[in-house]
């Protein structure tokens, strides 16, 4: 079950009879959602910096890199950073443990392995512990496919007449999360439109493709840093940057496949 704002969420739609229809009056009530709009926004005003590899590093950190269909779950007591990249249509979800802070990272690319890849996600995350208080992080996927825009003036509209390959891997992934036992706390969902600019053709493209999360066992909340298309670090914290971050782009240290 989705949580915003340590509140249960609704779309006050009794109607589970079409899983698609059910997904996109979630997705698109959760892309309204004041609480996550204000997210995002947040995400989209940060300054980015660029960062550099130090080769003097005394005590070099720990990294693991996620590819496209891969996922990791790992323990902050013994990894560093964990991140993954050249995420256009693809989705970037993050699950993390509130009380024994395990976090599971997915490059999810297809609706048809959101219900496995959940699966096993959870499955070292949770522990059996349907109680468990889970923090979600959906960040990836924009508007690759366009409707008419002449009469459009909401996001429901917007979605009612979009197809692409985003969308409905957006739909699944909130639909999934809803119709679970566990609770999942959304505290950001930024996909789809929020993660779409235009040139000035009014071509299409993500704002962000990547991300990485710091596990800093001192941090009360996840430290996102994420990639935009020049390869710049967006920070959503203000704490200072260590010069060995880029390095988990080359760091491939291999996660498991879906």
């Amino acid at each position: 079950m989705i949580f915003v704002g340590g509140l249960p969420f609704s779309t006050n739609n009794s109607s589970w009879s079409s899983s698609s229809s059910q997904g996109s009056d979630i997705l698109v009530a959760l892309l309204e959602h004041p609480v996550l709009v204000s997210a995002s926004h947040s995400f989209k005003s940060m300054e980015e910096t660029k960062v550099s590899v130090s080769s003097e590093t005394p005590s070099p950190s720990k990294y693991v890199y996620v590819f496209q269909r891969e996922y990791a779950t790992v323990d902050p007591a013994l990894v560093d950073y964990v991140g993954t990249d050249e995420a256009t249509t693809c989705v970037g979800l993050v699950i993390r443990n509130r009380r024994n802070r395990m976090t599971s990272i997915a490059h999810m690319d297809n609706p048809e392995i959101v219900d496995i890849g959940l699966c096993q996600m959870l499955s070292l995350v949770v522990d059996h512990d349907l109680d468990a208080e889970l923090d979600v992080y959906l960040i990836g996927g924009f508007d690759d496919a366009s409707p008419n825009h002449a009469n459009v003036t909401t996001i429901s509209e917007c979605y009612s007449d979009m197809d692409g390959y985003s969308l409905p891997l957006c739909r699944k992934l909130v639909d999934t999360l809803q119709r679970r036992q566990e609770k999942f706390h959304v505290q950001t969902l930024h996909v789809l439109g929020h993660n779409t600019k235009r040139d000035s053709q009014g071509n299409a493209y993500p704002i962000f493709h990547g991300f990485l999360v710091s596990m800093c066992l001192q941090q009360s909340k996840l430290l996102f840093f994420y990639l935009s298309d020049d390869l710049m670090f967006t920070q959503t914290e203000f704490e200072s940057y260590s010069d060995s971050l880029m390095k988990f782009l080359v760091t491939h240290v291999s996660a498991k496949s879906y």
